[in-house]
């Protein structure tokens, strides 16, 4: 007998590559999964790719009531239809959608933020209202999964009750027989490329980057800038990146199916978020053995160890950054260090297969305790 597990997500980036890679490694002799999601899913992919039935409902981000109840009742038919044994729901906005529709059903309901809301960068009003949403909501969970101990602790200070939070980090795929000189070529290879991949967002802090590489251009003549991805802040950060010179020296690729092709032709790894729940870029980086730099700031924290298996950085500190960059990028020993590192770290800790294995269990065991209580 299989359970029936419904995913919910509104956003792309990695939390559409967390539920694929979830997809990917599934028990499928004993879970069937369905996938609900907003136009930033690739309903194609879903369907074709990993042979999932695919929901999409049109999403609202707007504090208007009337619309965030339409959303609410899209999702609830689909319930209705479906009747999943569990509905897992990925992000702030699914987590809010998704609870509520869930009233009344008799699905069990995990939560997921991949990132607290009240942790972003926001406002003290803002956390506080965020905060006690929360704390409404988790009346209507019934098991949270947290990225990272820094997310598991935010959940504890809203006093959620303990036997409903449970801590599995993210996970990668491991390709040990990865071949990086079989890639196609992307990007100019005379050139020493530094490159990140994340939503062009508030979030991943892309004015620092352009900041940072105008900064590393004027101390070296043969580097190469790239932003993986694609969102809201392009345009503004396109201006800056002309306002600078560094047209020449610099690449937005958009949104692209091959992010690995990319980064497989980076020289360094970068990412100076201002908040992170997980990180799962920097994973992603740390298998391909590149040596990395990042902020110091959340659970994306506890996936480097300083100095070992790549440098943290204090969030906004340029001068702190361009020196960890200019140290490895003088020194290639070094550099090869921090990547074999950060591979052998991400392949002990990380590894795709144990933490689905992980979720699959604690789903099992909200349907056994189902049982106990008939």
């Amino acid at each position: 007998m299989f359970m029936k597990l419904l995913h919910f997500s509104e956003v792309g980036g990695g939390v559409d590559r967390y539920i694929k890679l979830y997809l990917k490694y599934s028990d499928k002799e004993h879970f069937k999964n369905i996938v609900v999601g907003s136009d930033q899913l690739n309903r194609q992919t879903y369907e074709q790719e990993y042979n999932i039935k695919f929901y999409h409902i049109d999403i609202y981000r707007s504090l208007s009531p009337i619309k965030l109840l339409r959303v609410i009742k899209q999702f609830r038919k689909i319930l209705y239809l479906e009747r999943p044994d569990i509905v897992y729901l990925h992000s702030t906005f699914a987590g809010v959608v998704g609870r509520l529709a869930s009233m009344g059903l008799s699905c069990k309901v995990v939560y997921n933020p991949h990132g607290w809301s009240f942790k972003m960068d926001v406002s003290k009003i803002k956390q506080f209202v965020y905060k006690n949403i929360e704390k409404f909501l988790s009346y209507l969970t019934d098991k949270y999964i947290l990225i990272s101990k820094s997310e598991y602790e935010a959940a504890q200070s809203l006093k959620i009750p303990l036997k409903k939070l449970t801590l599995v980090y993210n996970g990668v795929e491991i390709d040990e027989d990865f071949n990086e000189n079989q890639i196609n070529v992307l990007l100019p290879i005379n050139k020493y490329v530094i490159g990140m991949i994340g939503r062009i967002s508030e979030q991943k802090n892309p004015f620092f980057f352009v900041e940072f590489a105008k900064k590393l251009s004027e101390i070296y003549s043969n580097l190469y800038f790239v932003i993986v991805g694609d969102g809201e802040l392009r345009g503004r950060t396109e201006e800056l990146i002309e306002e600078y010179g560094l047209r020449s020296s610099f690449f937005i690729t958009g949104w692209v199916d091959n992010p690995e092709d990319y980064l497989a032709q980076f020289n360094q790894a970068v990412l100076f978020s201002k908040w992170e729940g997980f990180g799962l870029a920097v994973a992603e980086y740390m298998k391909h053995k590149k040596p990395i730099l990042i902020t110091n700031v959340d659970g994306m924290s506890e996936l480097v160890i300083d100095g070992e298996s790549g440098f943290k950085v204090p969030l906004y500190n340029l001068e702190v950054t361009v020196d960890r960059s200019r140290s490895i990028i003088e020194n290639r020993e070094l550099a090869n260090e921090l990547g074999s590192a950060a591979f052998q770290r991400v392949r002990s800790t990380f590894e795709i297969k144990e933490k689905v294995s992980e979720l699959e269990n604690i789903f099992m065991s909200l349907r056994e305790d189902d049982n106990v209580n008939i």
